[in-house]
């Protein structure tokens, strides 16, 4: 038994082979998955109504920032890790608490990472 299992985690990542590799690890380590969403339209909606443990969100999803995702999401007190070719360079400089996992990434940098958010 693993932290991750039974947590809700939100999906949000546009990249279908990305997205379904994200589902395949959360599902190893038992987890509900909530989504993929793959614009910001309904990861935002998600962020607003769903009940979720933490969430994973591609910094760029179609083009634009996942950042107000993020943002709602920190306002709920809903821990989060972003997803970007730039690793930690994504993360915006007047929030230097937020973490980045960088792509490429392997199941166990995801889980590990998802494990330290989970844990603050």
């Amino acid at each position: 038994m693993t932290i991750l299992q039974g947590k809700r985690v939100l999906v949000a990542e546009d990249e279908l082979l990305v997205a379904m590799m994200i589902e395949d690890i959360l599902l190893d380590q038992q987890c509900e998955v909530l989504g993929p969403y793959t614009n910001i339209a309904d990861a935002m909606t998600a962020a607003r109504a769903e009940t979720m443990d933490v969430a994973v969100l591609d910094v760029n999803l179609r083009g634009e920032k996942i950042y107000p995702v993020a943002y709602t999401l920190a306002s709920r007190g809903v821990p989060f890790l972003l997803l970007s070719g730039y690793g930690s360079d994504a993360i915006p400089p007047d929030e230097p608490s937020w973490r980045a996992c960088a792509k490429p990434f392997t199941p166990d940098d995801l889980t590990r990472m998802l494990v330290e958010r989970l844990s603050v």
